[in-house]
């Protein structure tokens, strides 16, 4: 088997997959942190600690660590989601260990310095402000909010302007030793690189540096009410995004999900595309998609159009709804979507950079491997009756939610999708 999950005493997982046909080798650090990790007083930490990993150790300087990886011809970046933390380089096979010794040395590190903070907090309040300034982003992270009110999985990524001015420190120390935990972490090592290779260099660089505590990310679920939240902006266009409930991560029939979802509004040839765009010129952006949660889930649509046809073609997309609740999908729509869902997973083996993603949240949140022929097989059964099935459970319009960003409206959106 040529992948694998690698269990340390510390608690500590490895996650490696040998891609012999390649030169590349991807190096993720996965983290159980986000923004459900955080409360009212430090929501945005995990995001602002994300960035601040980058600005210097007791050894290396900002400026070394981006430096010395460009030295290598390699990559480095990072990103936080609700539920994780992931940084992670990209370089030519021979340079994996170069890259593990500098991840290692911020990741374990890293001194915060005051003065780099105070400089790093203005980039991050630039980057909420330019989503509050970004139609789409702010209607669909009011949405977020909408839907999960009352749990931790309502707070934004970014946090709030006040929250980050106020980070000393100490704070971002005191949240890394209580949950950066080795039995909170995964690594993933995917690429031109042997098992015994990846395990010797984790455990040198990760496994004997990382904190030994006890802390463990735990499931999270959350029944939505009806609820609608409207932002009136002066702009051109009527940004709006429907939620409804939806199937948490690893989930059975979870790839009935994702083939409903590439036939009603997951790419050019969906309903929504081809209904509300094509044929009606209701929008030029209109696309739905699911978002899986260590825990619970949701299915998002989103719509942007004329504020003048803003209502017409909201009606439209319910009336696509209601036709998937009387009919399903066709027998020639189901044969399409499985050949996309399985091209799709097959592009996705050739890179080793989208597998290292996909295999470190699969060891991180379900403890196990993520197994491609597995996946086909899960294609090849999916029938129109276990559609069907997630069809009745998503649209639930007693569980609906929306948001609107754009001019002033005479109407509500939610009572145009619920009734």
């Amino acid at each position: 088997m040529d992948n694998k999950i690698i269990y340390f005493d510390s608690g500590l997982k490895l996650i490696h997959k040998q891609m012999q046909g390649v030169r590349s080798v991807a190096i993720g650090v996965m983290v159980a942190v986000g923004s459900v990790s955080e409360n009212e007083q430090n929501n945005g930490i995990s995001h602002f600690i994300e960035h601040m990993m980058f600005k210097g150790t007791s050894k290396r300087s900002a400026f070394d660590i981006v430096c010395e990886i460009d030295g290598l011809g390699a990559q480095v970046n990072a990103y936080t989601s609700k539920q994780s933390t992931c940084y992670y380089t990209i370089s030519v096979d021979e340079y994996a260990e170069n890259c593990m010794e500098i991840m290692s040395d911020f990741l374990f590190n890293s001194t915060f310095d005051q003065v780099e903070m105070d400089k790093e907090k203005g980039v991050v309040l630039e980057e909420i402000a330019m989503s509050e300034d970004t139609p789409d982003d702010l209607c669909l992270e009011n949405l977020a909010s909408a839907y999960y009110k009352g749990s931790n999985l309502g707070y934004t990524i970014l946090g709030n302007a006040e929250n980050i001015r106020n980070f000393k420190t100490a704070d971002l120390k005191d949240y890394i030793n209580s949950r950066y935990s080795a039995g909170n972490m995964v690594v993933s090592v995917v690429g031109n690189i042997s098992e015994q290779k990846a395990t010797e260099l984790v455990s040198n660089y990760f496994d004997k540096n990382v904190f030994k505590g006890g802390y463990k990310m735990q499931k999270q679920s959350h029944t939505p009410k009806c609820d609608s939240v409207v932002t009136v902006k002066p702009l051109e266009q009527s940004n709006i995004a429907i939620a409804f409930p939806s199937l948490e991560f690893g989930a059975q029939n979870y790839m009935s999900l994702l083939a409903l979802n590439s036939a009603f509004g997951g790419g050019m040839s969906s309903r929504l595309f081809q209904e509300v765009r094509e044929k009606s010129g209701l929008a030029y952006n209109v696309y739905s998609y699911p978002s899986a949660y260590y825990g619970d889930g949701v299915f998002s649509i989103y719509l942007g159009t004329n504020p003048k046809t803003t209502e017409q073609a909201l009606r439209s997309i319910k009336q696509e709804i209601i036709k998937l609740k009387n009919n399903g999908l066709g027998e020639d729509e189901l044969a399409r979507v499985k050949k996309q869902l399985k091209g799709n997973y097959a592009l996705s083996q050739e890179s080793s950079a989208a597998l290292m993603r996909v295999y470190g949240r699969n060891a991180l949140f379900l403890d196990e491997y993520f197994d491609f022929d597995q996946k086909i097989a899960e294609i090849d059964q999916i029938t129109q009756d276990s559609v069907m099935d997630i069809i009745n459970y998503i649209f639930d319009f007693d569980k609906v939610v929306t948001s609107y960003v754009g001019k002033e409206i005479n109407f509500d959106p939610l009572k145009i999708i619920k009734d």
